[in-house]
């Protein structure tokens, strides 16, 4: 399984990936994180890589998830989507 976190806060970020590390280990289940600053580095991969499921943060710099989440599927319909955010909006 290769999983995609997209968020502009390594706080976030790193604090998703140690709650993924540990469901993942719980539950015995193999996996691929690979993380992404931005939205646009990660549609980039996404165009030569598959991902099964992304972490999309709503608000970050430059094109929101809700934006991306439409980009991406135009080429990828099969990926699960999790939006996520801190934001109190």
């Amino acid at each position: 399984m290769n999983i995609a976190l997209v968020d502009d806060s390594a706080a976030d970020r790193n604090s998703l990936k140690l709650y993924l590390h540990v469901y993942l280990k719980k539950h015995r289940i193999t996996a691929e994180l690979e993380e992404f600053t931005c939205a646009e580095e990660y549609l980039e991969a996404a165009q030569h890589r598959t991902f099964d499921v992304v972490f999309l943060d709503i608000y970050m710099n430059g094109a929101n998830g809700i934006e991306i989440a439409r980009e991406l599927r135009a080429f990828d319909s099969d990926a699960l989507l999790i939006f996520t955010t801190t934001s109190t909006d």
